[in-house]
């Protein structure tokens, strides 16, 4: 069995990187991250929920679909997250129950209450 050649080997891994790079700009990719911070109480928030609190801190859909199950497994875990952009926080997010504490660098602070569904 005749190997294919090298050149062809970077031919091909090179047009699958063009590729990967292309689809990731047609994507709108924001570049937001969550980081998980420590906190004493954690709470397992629902869809709804993420939502909600995402919304109102100013997330686009887009990026509420891209870092919202992050956000919510890192509530469940450690209680406190932080949504960064670049090098920059856009939010930050965390638990006392049954309330979850929001600061976020474009639309100030807000409370959600849980219980309620509320933000206050």
């Amino acid at each position: 069995m005749k190997l294919p050649s090298p050149f062809l080997v970077r031919t091909f891994a090179f047009g699958a990187l063009l590729t990967a790079v292309a689809l990731s700009g047609l994507t709108g990719c924001s570049r937001l991250r969550v980081t998980t911070m420590q906190n004493w109480e954690v709470v397992d928030l629902q869809p709804a929920d993420v939502l909600a609190l995402m919304h109102r801190a100013g997330f686009s859909d887009e990026e509420i679909l891209q870092v919202g199950a992050d956000l919510r497994n890192a509530l469940a875990t450690q209680g406190a997250a932080r949504i960064r952009k670049k090098d920059r926080t856009e939010a930050m997010f965390a638990v006392h129950v049954p309330y979850v504490h929001v600061s976020t660098r474009d639309r100030g602070c807000f409370i959600y209450d849980m219980d309620d569904k509320a933000i206050h």
